[in-house]
């Protein structure tokens, strides 16, 4: 194990020898600002290209049929380009740092048990490098954004979910699900499962349990509550 010389070298490192990349971020968490900074700039540049080639016309006439019973003229004003771009951008950039501090929160919490104590801030680096597979799909996404010249909805554009396949309507009750599950969610599991398994004493079985048990409650939960309503 050598551990990563430099946050860019960390960055990389997440995807080729985690281990070293944690290694590292255990004695530099102030390296995570390189990664958080990729994710949250991410998201500019893919909507960009998703508002500036999809057919906008089109795209407002959707979203009003599907919106149901908002007055027209409040319809208008919130879907011009303008505040359609900076409400999707908002909404990541929230989004992602929300996922970021309730993973590490429950790192924190998941490894108390652990002899080695680590505190909150660095769980919070961790989880920053655990999240950066994010900027693979952002990628993925504005190619796709950029090249394919069908329109899809806002909520299909981004390949980082599941609904980038389903393709499921604004009004249809499992959108907001399919929407919010990550397909790199297997990614960040591994991730976390480096991170678990640098930082602490626990064996590989209860690393396993620390690193896919959010991921697993989240997709059992969120469904069996959407079936019971």
């Amino acid at each position: 194990m050598t551990p990563s010389k430099n946050p860019l070298i960390a960055v990389l490192d997440t995807f080729r020898s985690p281990i070293d990349c944690f290694a590292a971020v255990h004695e530099r968490p102030k390296w995570a600002f390189l990664p958080y900074l990729l994710l949250i700039v991410g998201p500019f540049f893919f909507w960009g290209s998703y508002f500036n080639h999809v057919d906008l016309t089109w795209l407002q006439q959707t979203l009003m049929a599907q919106l149901g019973n908002v007055d027209e003229q409040i319809q208008e004003a919130w879907l011009s380009k303008e505040v359609l771009l900076a409400g999707e951008v908002f909404s990541d950039i929230v989004g992602r740092t929300a996922a970021i501090f309730i993973l590490a929160l429950w790192l924190n919490l998941a490894t108390k048990s652990n002899s080695y104590k680590h505190g909150f801030g660095k769980w919070l680096a961790a989880a920053c490098f655990i999240m950066l597979p994010t900027i693979i799909g952002d990628f993925a996404s504005y190619l796709n954004a950029m090249f394919n010249t069908g329109n899809f909805l806002p909520n299909a554009a981004d390949l980082n979910s599941l609904n980038a396949f389903l393709k499921l309507p604004l009004n249809h009750p499992w959108s907001a699900f399919s929407t919010t599950v990550p397909l790199l969610a297997p990614w960040y599991i591994a991730l976390t499962y480096a991170a678990v398994s640098a930082w602490t004493d626990y064996d590989r079985a209860k690393c396993i349990i620390v690193a896919a048990l959010p991921w697993a409650m989240t997709l059992l939960i969120w469904p069996l509550m959407i079936i019971a309503a």
